[in-house]
């Protein structure tokens, strides 16, 4: 017997839904700029939009399961992983002039992994610093954006 959904549960992702819709038009309405760049000023917008569209229409149809009371939920348990990665991401911004884009993405990703429960510091630095080295090297090689790789 399914059980019977919250109103919460059908509203947040329809309005998540509305709101991709809003982002997305514009997004189109957005004038074509003469660039030299592959990628205009539209994609990353829009490929957002598309994508909370999709996970807000999943959720609108039940495809993602309820997250039944989990403790995690409740307010102690955002406060208690929320909290720790607003810091996080704050002394990022402070530290990535100062240390370059390697090391302040690698230490805020294993942070992060180890916030959220991963335990193994060997696996959580092999997956952070691997990330954290395919995103220098697609922003450096093939988009041509120069970021400061370590401190200079």
């Amino acid at each position: 017997m399914k059980h019977p959904t919250k109103l919460s549960e059908t509203l947040l992702p329809a309005i998540l839904l509305i709101v991709a819709g809003l982002v997305f038009i514009s997004v189109w309405r957005l004038p074509v700029t003469a660039t030299a760049d592959l990628v205009g000023p539209k994609v990353y917008p829009g490929a957002l939009a598309v994508l909370l569209a999709v996970f807000s229409g999943l959720l609108l149809i039940g495809a993602a399961p309820s997250h039944g009371e989990d403790a995690d939920i409740r307010l102690p348990g955002m406060v208690r992983r929320f909290l720790p990665l607003v810091l996080f991401s704050a002394a990022y911004v402070i530290a990535l002039p100062f240390v370059g884009f390697l090391i302040a993405t690698t230490a805020l990703l294993m942070a992060c992994f180890f916030l959220l429960g991963e335990r193994r510091l060997w696996l959580n630095f092999l997956v952070a610093a691997g990330c954290t080295l395919a995103t220098y090297l697609l922003f450096a090689t093939l988009l041509g954006i120069q970021l400061t790789a370590f401190p200079g």
